[in-house]
C-alpha cells in the first residue's frame, strides 16, 4: 500500500500534537515530598477542595504532592494558610533518649523542658480549629543560697482557622498550661501569656477551573484546549479517510475527489 505525502504529513502532525499534549500534562511542580500519610492526605484533600488538580504519589521517602506548574504559587499559599504540613512532635521517650552513658544537668534540663513543651503542644493541636501551636516554658534557675527562686512562666502561641470558637476557650487553655508546669505561682492569667491569631484563608485567590472529563484547566486556557482537541480529531478523521481511499481503487472514489485529484496531478 502506498502513502501520499499528505498522508505522511498528517501522521507526523498527529505525533507532534500528541507529544505537545503529553508535555503540557507532565509540567507539574513538586510542592512537598517525604510527607507522612496523614499530612499527605490532608494536603491533598485541601488542594482538591480548592479545585486545584493535585497529584499524590508514594515512594520510599513518603508521600509526594505535586500540582500543575502555573498553580504552584497559589497552591503553596493556600497550604501555608492552613498551617500545613504540621510540625512533627517528639514523644517524651524520644526526647529523653540518651545517646551516651552519662548526661549533664544542663542536658537533662533541656530535654525536660523540650519534652514538656512538646506534650503541651500536642495537646493543643488536638483542639478543634488549631492549625499550629508553640509553647515556651521558663523554669526557675538555681540561685545563690538565701535568694528566692523566680517563679516559672510560660508563653503560648496558637494559630487557628478563621471563624473557629477557639478564643472562647483561652481561659481554659491558660488553666491547662498552669496546671501542667511545676513551680508556677500566682494565677493563670498573670503567669501564662497566650497569643491566639486567626489564619486568613487564601482559598478565594485560587484560579477558577473548568473541567473537561479528567482534565482541569483555567478559563483562559479553554479556547486553546478545545482548538487542539478539535484539530487532533480532524486530523485523525482525515487520516482514516486517506487510509480508506488508499485501500480503494481510484475508480471507486467519489466523483468530487476524482476531480480534485485530477486537478492536483495537472
Amino acid at each position: 500500500m502506498s502513502y501520499s505525502p499528505f498522508h505522511h504529513f498528517v501522521r507526523i502532525a498527529l505525533v507532534l500534537i500528541t507529544l505537545l499534549l503529553m508535555q503540557a500534562c507532565s509540567s507539574h511542580s513538586t510542592l512537598f515530598s517525604g510527607l507522612s500519610e496523614e499530612d499527605g492526605n490532608e494536603i491533598y484533600a485541601q488542594l482538591l477542595a480548592a479545585q486545584i488538580p493535585a497529584e499524590k504519589t508514594k515512594d520510599k521517602n513518603g508521600i509526594q504532592i505535586s500540582v500543575p506548574q502555573p498553580m504552584a504559587s497559589t497552591a503553596l499559599t493556600l497550604i501555608q494558610s492552613k498551617g500545613l504540613p504540621r510540625d512533627k512532635k517528639q514523644s517524651l521517650g524520644e526526647v529523653f533518649k540518651k545517646e551516651g552513658p552519662f548526661s549533664s544537668p544542663l542536658e537533662e534540663r533541656v530535654r525536660y523542658l523540650h519534652a514538656l513543651s512538646q506534650e503541651l503542644e500536642d495537646t493543643l493541636m488536638r483542639m478543634d480549629g488549631v492549625l499550629s501551636a508553640k509553647v515556651h516554658i521558663v523554669l526557675p534557675e538555681k540561685s545563690t543560697p538565701g535568694e528566692p527562686l523566680s517563679p516559672s512562666s510560660a508563653a503560648v502561641f496558637v494559630k487557628y482557622t478563621e471563624g473557629a470558637t477557639l478564643p472562647a476557650y483561652l481561659p481554659r487553655i491558660r488553666e491547662m498550661i498552669f496546671n501542667s508546669i511545676p513551680g508556677i505561682t500566682g494565677d493563670p492569667h498573670s503567669s501564662i501569656s497566650v497569643a491566639a491569631i486567626p489564619s486568613v484563608s487564601k482559598s478565594d485567590g485560587c484560579l477558577p477551573l473548568v473541567w473537561y472529563g479528567p482534565v482541569a484547566m483555567a478559563e483562559q486556557d479553554r479556547f486553546y484546549f478545545l482548538a487542539i482537541t478539535y484539530l487532533v480529531i480532524l486530523l485523525w478523521v482525515l487520516s482514516l479517510g486517506l487510509v480508506w481511499l488508499q485501500a480503494k481503487d481510484v475508480d471507486e472514489w467519489p466523483a468530487l475527489l476524482n476531480k480534485l485529484r485530477n486537478r492536483i496531478q495537472k
